[in-house]
This record gives C-alpha cells, structure tokens and sequence, in this order.
C-alpha cells in the first residue's frame, strides 16, 4: 500500500496516486441493463486487475439499436422447420417483459506515465451478461380481433452476451474518490433461446423455443465513479 501525494504548478495538493483498492460503480450501466459492483486491485506499480459482478435487466440500448424487430439475428427453427414465427420479435416489450439476470467481468490493466491505478491504462476485458426475459405463450388466434391471444404459461427466454475488448483508459485518483473514462473496441458472441410460436407447411401449430445466434465487431464507452482505500 502506498500513498504518494502530487502537486498543481501553484503547489497546492491536487490528488495523490491512491492506495491498493477501488470499490467502484458504473452509473450509466441501466442504459445497457447492468447494475455492476468492480474491485481494482493493485498488484505492481504499473499493474492491476479489476474484476466485476452485478445484476442485469432489460438492455434499453440494445433494444432501440434493433427497433424491437429483431432482424439481427437469424432464428433457427424457423429457418429448419419453415414455420413462420407468430410470437413477438427479439426485443419487443409488448408481452415481453425483462427479469433478473447476472454479470461478471476481468480485466488486467498496464498503466504507462503513472504508479497504478492513477493515469492513462490499457486493458484486455473479458464480459459475460445474461438477459432473462419471459412472455406468456401464445394459446390460439383470435378471427374476431385478428390477433394471437397471449394468456398461456410463462415461457422463459435468455440471451447470452460475452464480449473480448481492449480497453484505452483513463483515471483520475484523488483524496477518496476516483474517476475513470474508457473506450474500447473488441469482439461480440451473443447466444440465446426465444419463444416462438407458428404454423408448419402442413397446417399444424407449434410453439416452443428456438436457438440464435450472432458474432459481430463490438465498441464501447464507460464512465466509472469509485471509492479507494
């Protein structure tokens, strides 16, 4: 643990360089549905890992990116079985509605003009999220309002979303509280299983679930507020 105070050009105390933790929140994360808690830990004086846990719900970003139609990805079973999906697209609220989920991340950090965790970092982040949501099935169509009547049993859908990213930061330490901007560039997998419900070529209806996928160029920018000790 050290504690290294720095100077202004008039002398004055301005911050000093922190200590061996950072307790630190997000608190921009609703926007893409994570509510996460990180640890900054300090192993050398250029070197530190930072690991995060939390809960997610629903993903505002992700969901007006897509307009709710969810034309991103590719559903399988529609495609294997040639039903033509009934139910509410990928990232439609009608009936939907988001549940809890979690997250976790790691990130080791290399810091360059400064003793860690103060100044300029890179970083190599590993971030898992799952989504969970759950919509009523759907038990019959209605001729009368020409609409699907959801009133059937709750049917659990989930989105897995796991991102490798290079991080470019900064952070600022001063007397108990720290500030931090990152950008970063990476890799997106997403993974996940929806309700889907439709018509067979031979006249049968089914529902169940089907299984989508997507690999895609992920960016990303981050603001952190944290407490060190």
């Amino acid at each position: 643990i050290f504690n290294q105070n720095k100077s202004d050009d008039g002398g004055n105390r301005r911050k000093h360089a922190g200590e061996s933790n950072i307790v630190k929140i997000s608190p921009l994360g609703f926007i893409t549905g994570i509510f996460p808690i990180y640890i900054e830990r300090r192993i050398t004086d250029f070197f530190t890992v930072q690991v995060g846990a939390g809960l997610t719900h629903k993903n505002y970003l992700r969901s007006s990116l897509t307009g709710g139609d969810g034309d991103l990805v590719n559903i399988s079973w529609e495609k294997d079985r040639n039903i033509g999906d009934q139910s509410d697209a990928l990232f439609n609220f009608d009936h939907r509605k988001a549940a809890m989920g979690y997250m976790f991340s790691i990130q080791p950090r290399l810091y360059f003009d400064s003793e860690a965790p103060d100044g300029s970092f890179l970083g190599l982040s590993y971030d898992f999220s799952r989504y969970n949501f759950n919509i009523p099935g759907i038990s019959e169509y209605s001729p009368s309002t020409g609409n699907y009547l959801y009133n059937g049993s709750l049917q659990n859908e989930h989105e897995n979303i796991s991102d490798l990213m290079v991080y470019w930061g900064y952070q600022s330490v001063y007397d108990r509280l720290t500030l931090e901007y990152t950008t970063g560039i990476g890799l997106r997998n997403v993974k996940g299983d929806k309700y889907v419900y439709g018509t067979e070529y031979l006249g049968s209806t089914v529902g169940g679930f089907a299984t989508y996928k997507q690999s895609t160029f992920n960016f990303n920018l981050g603001i952190k507020v944290g407490y060190h000790f």
